[in-house]
Parts: C-alpha cells; sequence; structure tokens
C-alpha cells in the first residue's frame, strides 16, 4: 500500500458510520462523531405536509421493509416507522427510528466542532420544488442556529444557484457526470464544493477541473483507496467506513487543514 505523501484528508462520514449503522439516522451520526469524524453527510427528503426527513430514497422498502413513497406520508408517519434496514442488519437495530432534520439539527448544535453536508435530494424537489423544499430546509438551519456548520448540496444545479442568492450558506455542488458542460456550470455557480463519484474523477490529476472549489469524492472504503485518492490532492474524502479509516494511523494522526 502507498503511503501518505503530504497532508492527511478530511474524512467525510457518509450518512454517518453507514457501513455499521443505519444511514440517516441519530444512531449513525453518533456513532461517527464518537469515531472521531467532524464532517458529516446527509440527505433530505420532504414528507406530504412538507417536513424535511433524513433519508436518502424515494421508497421506504430498503430502510423500513415498507412499500410507501416518503412524500405520500405525513411526518407523523414517517417517525413512526422504524429505520432498522432489515436486508442489512435484519433484527438488530429493529427499534432504531428515522430521523427529522429538526431532530438533527438539534444535535447538530450540542457539537459546533461539526460540519455537516446537506443533500436536497431530487425526488422531492421535483414534487415540491426547489424554493419550497429549500425554504423549509432554511427554516430550521436558522432556527437550531447552525447555519455556519452546514452546507447545501445537490445534484441539482438549480439548488445550488438559489442558495447563493438567498444565503450565506455554504454550497457543493454533487456533478452527475463529467463533461465540458458540466464544467462549465461548475464555473458559473462557484461552489464552495464540487462532489463527484470516485468512478467519474479523471484518471489524469492535469484533467480535474481547476476552480474556486475544493473537491470532495466518494466513496473510499478502504485505507488504500483512501490514501491513494488522498496523494492525488482531493482534500476531502467520503466513506461508508469512518471507523475503521479514522482508526488508521495514515489517516488519522496527522493534522488536516482547516477549511
Amino acid at each position: 500500500m502507498n503511503k501518505l505523501k503530504g497532508r492527511a484528508p478530511i474524512l467525510v462520514a457518509h450518512r454517518g458510520y453507514s457501513g455499521r449503522y443505519p444511514e440517516n439516522t441519530l444512531l449513525s451520526y453518533q456513532a461517527a462523531y464518537e469515531h472521531g469524524a467532524r464532517y458529516l453527510e446527509l440527505d433530505l427528503q420532504m414528507t406530504r405536509d412538507r417536513v424535511p426527513v433524513l433519508h436518502h430514497d424515494q421508497s421506504l422498502m430498503r430502510m423500513a421493509g415498507v412499500d410507501l413513497d416518503v412524500r405520500d406520508i405525513s411526518a407523523k408517519q414517517f417517525k413512526s416507522l422504524k429505520a432498522s434496514y432489515p436486508e442489512r442488519f435484519a433484527e438488530e437495530f429493529a427499534d432504531n427510528c428515522f430521523t427529522t432534520f429538526r431532530r438533527f439539527c438539534n444535535w447538530l448544535k450540542k457539537y459546533p466542532d461539526v460540519t455537516v453536508f446537506v443533500e436536497m435530494k431530487q425526488e422531492s424537489i421535483d414534487r415540491f420544488d426547489v424554493p419550497v423544499f429549500f425554504d423549509e430546509v432554511q427554516r430550521r438551519i436558522l432556527k437550531a442556529e447552525v447555519e455556519s456548520q452546514c452546507v447545501i448540496i445537490s445534484f441539482n444545479d438549480q439548488v445550488i444557484e438559489y442558495s447563493r442568492k438567498i444565503s450565506p450558506m455554504r454550497t457543493g455542488w454533487v456533478i452527475p457526470r463529467r463533461s465540458d458542460r458540466n464544467r462549465d456550470i461548475a464555473k458559473q455557480l462557484k461552489p464552495d464544493f464540487l462532489f463527484c463519484d470516485k468512478a467519474i474523477l479523471p484518471k489524469s490529476d492535469q484533467e480535474i477541473w481547476q476552480g474556486s472549489w475544493q473537491w470532495a469524492v466518494y466513496n473510499l472504503d478502504d485505507v488504500a483507496s483512501a490514501v491513494d485518492m488522498a496523494n492525488r490532492g482531493i482534500p476531502f474524502l467520503e466513506t461508508n467506513q469512518i471507523g475503521t479509516l479514522m482508526q488508521d494511523s495514515e489517516l488519522s494522526n496527522r493534522k488536516a487543514d482547516k477549511t
């Protein structure tokens, strides 16, 4: 395995400690924090009554074992279900609860050293439109007074554009694919971060887009891959295995730069 040549990367807990606990739940984020993570990522959908909730999919089948669309149920019904992720964890987390964004923001306020990348999902954008969804998200952030800890991210460039117009919060665009058009969009948006699937990052370092942003690549779940990516100069690495990577001396014992 290659040795880390320069600065340690900043490890981002993708949906919390999602390799070991049900993703996008407080249990997963608390575990990530206790393993040393100070950068987290979460997914937001919105319920029928316009309550932002932590959930990745449109359907609740994978996480709760019920064939419901999260956008078609109330927040009360959402909170009554269990986020156990049965196909991965069987009955181990049978009593684990789903998390509303309001609840998460109140948790976040207790940890001022944490930064969270808040991803607004396309399915809820399609149903409710960008302004409605964003305004509900921002309202909860402002109420908890955690705006300095939150970075709004999305695959949808309109979310980034809207956020930059009405909010001082930092932004990150998740590029859907590498293309000249998307490079031009990135230059116009000028987000603070560009997120990229490791599969679409160019093999040549010279082809990585340069700009005012910082790059974040997902998901690096083993130490060797994370070290190799860090040696390419990528400062932020998302992982499902935050506990494993934080325990490695190459990745955790060097001081990462502050943003």
